[in-house]
């Protein structure tokens, strides 16, 4: 049986199928492991890595006895961050991701063909995004967390945008500057659609020279956005740098602290929660209580402020009591 268990679970014995890992693009395979000793289990506990995948029929699971979270600490986290939906608003959030879908599928597709993207297309498919986030955030976020293998790029990059427009709003900026980083979010994997076919869907483990390869896509995906001269700079900026970490271990340039914009930290935060909050066909996702608080804990990677807003601008949405409307400010992206 595959089970998701938390780093500082990893023990001697343990069969490891997946990993979630910051520094780690989603397209990147893992090669399945055996943690046959001490010194690699500790290894894993003192990593970067947020979670594992085990194979409990290939090896052990967790032991019994180990220290547990709380489980009314837990309850009440999640208490706060999830909710039923309606018929109606799920069907509202269906209906957005339907009347963007033409839109974003001809960007992936003009990218793919003719290394061309521009601006007007995406806005137009942001402002339907936009639009869902009013009504009803939680739903349309929520309805993105179930993602196949083949809708894993559209509906991941639909899923940033929201996050960012919904946070954008949280934080007071302008609804400018909300459309621009919803742009943003729509068009930061761009890059991905302009490498080969073969490397992304390899079923079997990167070589080091493919996983640099994988790496390339922001700068791929910069040089592709760069040649419109519609394109803005705050787009160009999120889609090159949503890899970069704080303590300066990400990539393409491994940036640190000042020298990341506050645009790509937000898109590192969100992009890293959707992609831990995904279901995907072989595991669950990690709850958005779980995914917050192993995020909270991986020191260097993200904006310690932000992620902290980020969790209150979540906590918001998901409450059963409608959000209180925090557009009234204004505040443009730096």
């Amino acid at each position: 049986m595959l089970k998701r268990i938390k780093r500082h679970q990893a023990r001697v014995g343990m069969f490891i199928t997946d990993i979630e890992d910051p520094l780690r693009d989603e397209a990147a395979p893992v090669r399945s492991f055996l943690l046959k000793d001490e010194a690699a289990a500790a290894k894993v506990r003192a990593s970067n890595i947020i979670s594992l995948v085990i194979d409990t029929r290939r090896g052990v699971d967790v032991g019994a006895g180990r220290p547990q979270p709380d489980k009314r600490e837990s309850e009440a986290s999640l208490s706060n961050l999830s909710r039923p939906f309606t018929q109606t608003e799920i069907e509202e959030a269906l209906q957005t991701i339907e009347q963007a879908r033409p839109l974003v599928d001809t960007l992936f597709s003009n990218a793919r063909l003719n290394g061309k993207v521009t601006f007007e297309p995406a806005d137009r498919a942001v402002e339907q995004i936009a639009k869902s986030m009013v009504r009803n955030p939680a739903a349309l976020i929520g309805i993105t967390r179930l993602k196949t293998k083949d809708e894993y790029t559209f509906l991941h990059s639909i899923a940033v945008s929201a996050l960012m427009v919904h946070f954008a709003r949280f934080l007071k900026f302008d609804e400018q500057a909300v459309r621009i980083l919803g742009v943003s979010g729509l068009l930061h994997d761009i890059g991905k659609m302009v490498m080969p076919d073969g490397l992304l869907s390899k079923k079997s483990a990167l070589t080091g020279e493919e996983m640099a390869q994988i790496r390339t896509h922001p700068l791929r995906g910069y040089e592709l956005l760069s040649r419109q001269d519609d394109m803005p700079q705050i787009v160009l900026d999120v889609c090159l740098h949503h890899h970069e970490r704080i303590d300066g271990k990400g990539y393409p340039f491994g940036l640190s602290d000042k020298q990341i914009s506050p645009s790509a930290r937000i898109a590192a935060i969100c992009d890293v929660y959707d992609a831990m909050t995904s279901a995907r066909p072989y595991k669950r996702a990690w709850t958005p209580a779980e995914t917050l608080r192993m995020m909270l804990k991986s020191e260097g990677h993200f904006d310690r402020h932000l992620l902290t807003q980020f969790n209150a601008s979540l906590r918001a949405s998901f409450s059963p009591v409608p959000p209180k409307d925090r557009r009234n400010g204004v505040r443009a992206v730096q």
